[in-house]
């Protein structure tokens, strides 16, 4: 692909973000998504451009959002945040609003060197606090496993992958089932199944948010190529010596029970159970979540 086709697709991405963000429902969803900026990064990414949402003054705090989700999901506590700190949401590598043109195969591996990439870019080398939800808590504690001299303290919400081996989807079954999880009454299931109370909590704002970034292009082969190469997964295993705090909802229909008692059991991990709380604690306790997060990362 020539420069200029990476060009025409990076500008139709951008273009499609500045329209689906004057749709957005959610007040603070458009709130959180005036504050984003398109850094342009160097050859190892076709130096394309990457929405990062950054505001606030102070100490430096990187939230890392789920799987095939986006930089929406920390809409709730990012206005908290910012108040005391410099607050950077990029979407991950391949998620969210991506160029999904920046690189054809999607592994975790890449998804760490991207980061790394930002936040040297960003120059985010010292001190950086961490929040991690769902995936997001794996890629957090590889990315300090990576950089571990750049990296202060780590907050995990509900973190996916800790345990168990990568398990790759083979082609064409890595394809169906991203075209499976693009139906809409499954998206509208999906949503419905991260919150503890969906029948109060989970309206079309909501349900905009979780399927809104579909609408990139690539969004489906994004999908398909991660799932190809297994994802994250026993992610334990990179544990530091540095701080970690972990929120685990105990109405979390995602994690499940089981996931929920292995987190609790790894002691460096320092588990608080929330009660009325299901996989996304900054959400479904949002004022909560960010005042424990405000409150460790301040100690």
């Amino acid at each position: 692909m020539t420069k200029n086709n990476f060009e025409k697709l990076n500008n139709s991405n951008i273009e499609f973000f500045e329209s689906a963000k004057l749709s957005l429902l959610d007040p603070l969803g458009l709130y959180l998504a005036n504050d984003v900026k398109w850094i342009k990064l160097n050859q190892n990414w076709n130096s394309l451009k990457f929405p990062v949402v950054m505001g606030g003054k102070g100490q430096s705090i990187l939230l890392l959002h789920g799987f095939d989700s986006s930089f929406l999901e920390f809409r709730r506590i990012y206005k908290s945040l910012k108040k005391n700190f410099q607050v950077i949401v990029p979407d991950l590598l391949g998620f969210g609003f991506c160029p999904r043109c920046a690189t054809n195969e999607l592994n975790p591996s890449k998804i760490i060197s991207y980061l790394i990439d930002l936040i040297n870019t960003l120059k985010l080398t010292k001190n950086l606090k961490i929040v991690g939800a769902s995936m997001g808590g794996s890629i957090a504690l590889k990315l300090a496993f990576e950089i571990p001299d750049s990296i202060d303290k780590i907050i995990l919400l509900s973190p996916a992958g800790l345990f168990g081996e990568p398990k790759s989807i083979p082609f064409p079954l890595n394809q169906i089932g991203a075209s499976f999880l693009g139906l809409p009454q499954v998206r509208k299931s999906l949503c419905r199944q991260a919150f503890a109370f969906p029948d109060e909590c989970v309206g079309e704002m909501e349900e905009q948010i979780a399927s809104i970034h579909l609408g990139c292009k690539g969004w489906r082969n994004s999908l398909a190529s991660f799932a190809k190469s297994g994802g994250f997964a026993g992610t334990h295993k990179y544990i530091q010596n540095i701080p970690i705090k972990t929120l685990c909802g105990e109405n979390d229909r995602i994690l499940g029970k089981k996931e929920i008692r292995n987190i609790s059991n790894v002691e460096k991990l320092n588990f608080v159970g929330l009660q009325k709380c299901g996989h996304l604690p900054h959400l479904d306790l949002s004022s909560l979540s960010s005042k424990i997060i405000q409150d460790y990362f301040l100690e």
